[in-house]
């Protein structure tokens, strides 16, 4: 009984917290929020595309070449986002937007090359 009374308040309050996530330009904290959900949409395609060119793909040498196509443009991504947004340590508050923001961006870009891939099944694609 004691557990109820915490639970409910709680559950009183989700609603409240859901409208707040929605408003991404309410404070730093929920654009940061937004930011980082973009992000991790971006990488679900990235993922999605990846995955499918992968089953595609004949044999364990093309499938090795994108894996560390990949892994390179991985570290590209995040080398160049450092290079435009800095370290963390260097910025402020506003560093995990602007740093979310720019990884998304990249992410987009290589879901869409990802997803061309799988869209060409012509004897000139990636196979």
């Amino acid at each position: 009984m004691r557990f109820l009374f915490p639970c409910l308040a709680l559950a009183a309050l989700l609603p409240l917290a859901a409208h707040a996530a929605d408003d991404c330009d309410a404070t730093q904290m929920a654009m940061n929020q937004c930011a980082s959900n973009d992000l991790a949409k971006a990488d679900a395609d990235l993922n999605k595309y990846y995955k499918e060119q992968m089953g595609f793909l004949q044999g364990k040498t093309r499938q090795q070449a994108l894996k560390d196509s990949q892994r390179k443009w991985i570290a590209f991504r995040d080398a160049d986002c450092l290079y435009q947004v800095g370290k963390a340590e260097d910025s402020g508050t506003i560093w995990p937007l602007i740093q979310a923001k720019c990884l998304a961006e990249h992410t987009r870009l290589r879901a869409q090359q990802l997803k061309n891939y799988t869209q060409c099944r012509s004897e000139d694609c990636p196979r």
